[in-house]
């Protein structure tokens, strides 16, 4: 059953998620979320969102209609049985026969530890709870059910607004491009990803006129569930009629991936040359490819980002037209390890990003053996910009989340509070690459 929300309650995608996780509580009809984001919660709060662990935060407060016995039953079955998932829990009870219920980074605190005694911490009339969304995946797989089922169970149909809404900007920007070689060479866990910090990532869907991915759909459903902001295809062009490869790229995202329309979408024309294929797409092909992909998202009144994959290494300064260029240089990145490690010796400055063909490329793969999340030997790039620029050049206006900053109190109607209501203060505790493999 859905759990009764206070007028004014404003909730994130990680508080929308811990909403969810209560009602497997077997009297969640007995609870009432009394804030969230929303209210005077100090200066510094897990209600506003803050880190645990490099994972981001959040807090809600929940009542149970001023019954202290029911307010007390609930509070000790989150002690209890989530305590190690849990990184503030916070409720004082005026029974003599308990020490309240408090949690502090995954430990339990009998008696107020950190926050004080109860008559400092006070919270009595309800109880204070964070996680991270690192824990709150842990939660959701222990309640039965993956995060994105338990978010999103409606995605059959739009899900996209849920998966897009509040999408805070960041910077770095890290993407992951993959294809049907690294589905079999490891798990393609996305939230594993996400959770790592890719922000966009593509998949190969087609090449020529005729072949296309057996697992670009299933991948690309797992990177929407796990809600990586911007997702999108590949095709991997070959020279010679360029309107029949467009059309059937198009058709095969079209009948696959419809639900693209409705979210930031990444149009990659991979430019690269088959060794099947007697030559590399001329310069003007890939122009001619680049026009007739806009075209087609016109004709489809859908916005999205046509790029090229058209690196100096093949192209040089030969490119025409002025599409936006995805280049390729793993100077610096060196061994196989984390992708961020990896562009530690790659940076901002590197020969990667030098202008090409009149411009500066707009996305640099840094390496190919990069680790994502639980994935080896992957593709990963920098985007240059803010993720917001990306979903700009999407053709989307980014649907910002809800400011840090303390909003002013919202009129709630509040139980009757026994003690002073204290939320106590947060202490924050290689060489150029002389091709690319197909694919």
């Amino acid at each position: 059953m859905a759990i009764q929300q206070f007028p004014g309650v404003i909730l994130g995608p990680l508080g929308t998620r811990m909403v969810k996780f209560l009602e497997t509580y077997p009297r969640a009809d007995e609870l009432r979320i009394t804030s969230g984001m929303d209210g005077d919660h100090g200066l510094q709060s897990h209600h506003y969102g803050l880190s645990y662990q490099g994972s981001p935060t959040a807090a809600i407060d929940i009542g149970c209609d001023l019954d202290d016995v029911k307010m007390r039953d609930f509070a000790k079955w989150m002690y209890d049985n989530y305590s190690n998932y849990t990184v503030e829990l916070i409720h004082s009870t005026p029974f003599a026969d308990d020490d309240g219920f408090y949690v502090k980074n995954q430990q339990q605190f009998p008696g107020g530890g950190p926050y004080g005694g109860p008559a400092a911490i006070g919270h009595y009339d309800h109880t204070h709870w964070a996680t991270s969304a690192d824990l709150m995946t842990q939660l959701e797989q222990l309640a039965g059910g993956s995060a994105p089922a338990r978010v999103h169970p409606e995605i059959t149909g739009s899900p996209v607004a849920a998966v897009t809404a509040g999408v805070a900007n960041t910077a770095p920007v890290w993407g992951w491009d993959a294809s049907d070689f690294d589905f079999n060479r490891g798990p393609m866990n996305m939230v594993a990803a996400q959770r790592d910090g890719i922000s966009f990532f593509i998949y190969k869907t087609s090449e020529g006129s005729d072949w296309q991915s057996q697992h670009y759909q299933t991948v690309l459903e797992r990177g929407r569930d796990a809600g990586i902001p911007v997702l999108g295809s590949y095709h991997f062009l070959w020279p010679d009629d360029i309107e029949s490869q467009i059309e059937f790229w198009v058709s095969c995202v079209d009948e696959q991936t419809p639900w693209w329309k409705e979210r930031p979408w990444i149009w990659q024309i991979d430019a690269e040359q088959s060794p099947n294929a007697p030559r590399p797409p001329s310069a003007d092909e890939v122009l001619q490819a680049v026009q007739l992909t806009q075209q087609h998202l016109a004709d489809r009144g859908a916005p999205g980002y046509v790029i090229g994959y058209t690196p100096y290494w093949m192209y040089g300064d030969t490119l025409t037209g002025d599409y936006d260029i995805w280049a390729s240089n793993y100077n610096g990145s060196g061994p196989p390890r984390p992708f961020r490690d990896q562009y530690q010796g790659v940076g901002d400055h590197a020969v990667g990003w030098n202008v090409m063909s009149g411009r500066k490329p707009s996305i640099l793969q840094f390496a190919s053996d990069g680790v994502v999340g639980d994935q080896e030997t992957c593709c990963v790039d920098k985007f240059d910009g803010d993720l917001y620029d990306l979903i700009r050049k999407c053709g989307r206006e980014p649907q910002q989340a809800i400011s840090v900053t303390p909003a002013m109190p919202v009129a709630l109607p509040k139980p009757k509070q026994r003690r002073r209501r204290v939320t106590p203060p947060i202490l924050v505790p290689n060489s150029n690459k002389a091709h690319a493999p197909v694919g």
